[in-house]
C-alpha cells in the first residue's frame, strides 16, 4: 500500500473512531434521559393516583350531599382540576379511564383528538396499552402504543378504590428529537473538523511523502544494479573454472559476467608477460 493510500486509510479511521465515539455518547445521553423521563413520569402519575384516592375517601366520608354519590364527586372535582390543563411538554398529558364491558372508556379529554367525546377502545385492542395495564391493576413504565397509535413513554397506576387507571404518558418522538437533532448536527461539526484536520496533515505530510517516495525510487533503482555473489563457489585448483549450479564447469569470467555487474577487459601482469614474453622484458632491461 503505498503512501497516500496509508493517509486516505487513516483519515477513514478516524472519521469511522469519531462517529463511533459520538455514537456512543449520544446513546448515553438518550438513555439517561429515557431513564430520567421515566422516573418522573413514575412519579407523577403514583402521586396523582394517590391524590385521586384521598378525595375518594374524603368524598366517602364527606360527600355523601352530592346527588350522584362519593363516586361522581370525586370525579367531578378531578375533571375540574383537569379542566385547564393542558399536559407537560409538546405531547405529554394525563389519562384517566375505566373499563365497561370490553371496552376502555376514557373520563379525561385527551389532548391530540376528539376532546369533547372521548373515543373508547376495546380493551383487547393493540393500542392503549399502558391503560390495559393499568385498568389490570398493574403498576409500572413501558414504552409502547397509546390510543392514538403513537409510541410513548407511559407510567401507568390502578386506582383500585374507583377502578380506574391513570396514565402519564409523553411521545417517545419528543425524548428523542433533541438528540437526534445534537447527533447530526455534532456529526457535521466531526466531519468538518476531520476534514480540516486532515487537509492540514495531508499539506504537512506531502513535502515528506514525495521526499520518501523519491528515496524509495533511487533504492529500489540502485539495488536493481546491484547482484552480490554468496555462498561457496567450487573452483577447479588447476585450471579455475567454476561450477554452477548445473554441474557445468564455466570460465570464471563468464561466471562472475553472469552473476554480477562486473565487466571484464584483458591484460597482463607483469608475472605472465615474464613468462610469456621474454624477449620484451629483456628489451626492456637493455
Amino acid at each position: 500500500m503505498g503512501p497516500r493510500k496509508r493517509v486516505l486509510l487513516l483519515i477513514c479511521i478516524m472519521v469511522t473512531v469519531s462517529l463511533i465515539v459520538e455514537a456512543i455518547t449520544i446513546g448515553i445521553l438518550y438513555r439517561t434521559a429515557l431513564n430520567e423521563a421515566q422516573a418522573r413520569l413514575v412519579e407523577t402519575a403514583k402521586s396523582q393516583a394517590r391524590l385521586i384516592e384521598a378525595i375518594a375517601r374524603h368524598e366517602a366520608r364527606y360527600g355523601n350531599s352530592y346527588p350522584e354519590g362519593a363516586r361522581e364527586a370525586t370525579l367531578s372535582q378531578i375533571f375540574d382540576a383537569h379542566a385547564h390543563y393542558k399536559g407537560f411538554g409538546a405531547t405529554g398529558e394525563f389519562t384517566l379511564s375505566r373499563k365497561e364491558g370490553d371496552k376502555i372508556v376514557f373520563l379525561l379529554d385527551h389532548r391530540h383528538y376528539d376532546l369533547d367525546n372521548p373515543r373508547p377502545l376495546p380493551f383487547e385492542s393493540k393500542l392503549a396499552e399502558p391503560m390495559r395495564l393499568a385498568l389490570s391493576g398493574h403498576s409500572g413504565t413501558i414504552i409502547g402504543l397509546d390510543y392514538r397509535g403513537a409510541k410513548v413513554v407511559a407510567a401507568y397506576e390502578p386506582i383500585p378504590e374507583l377502578d380506574l387507571g391513570i396514565v402519564a404518558k409523553i411521545d417517545l418522538a419528543e425524548i428523542r428529537r433533541p438528540f437526534i437533532k445534537a447527533g447530526l448536527v455534532s456529526g457535521l461539526i466531526g466531519l468538518l473538523a476531520v476534514g480540516l484536520g486532515a487537509a492540514f496533515f495531508v499539506k504537512v505530510t506531502n513535502p515528506l511523502l514525495r521526499k520518501l517516495a523519491e528515496t524509495i525510487a533511487n533504492l529500489q533503482e540502485a539495488l536493481g544494479k546491484v547482484k552480490l555473489l554468496s555462498g561457496f563457489l567450487p573452483i577447479c585448483a588447476s585450471c579455475k573454472k567454476i561450477r554452477d549450479d548445473k554441474g557445468y564447469w564455466n570460465q570464471i569470467e563468464s561466471y562472475i559476467k553472469d552473476h554480477s555487474e562486473a565487466v571484464f577487459s584483458h591484460g597482463i601482469c607483469p608475472d605472465c608477460a615474464k613468462k610469456l614474453y621474454p624477449e620484451i622484458n629483456l628489451h626492456d632491461k637493455d
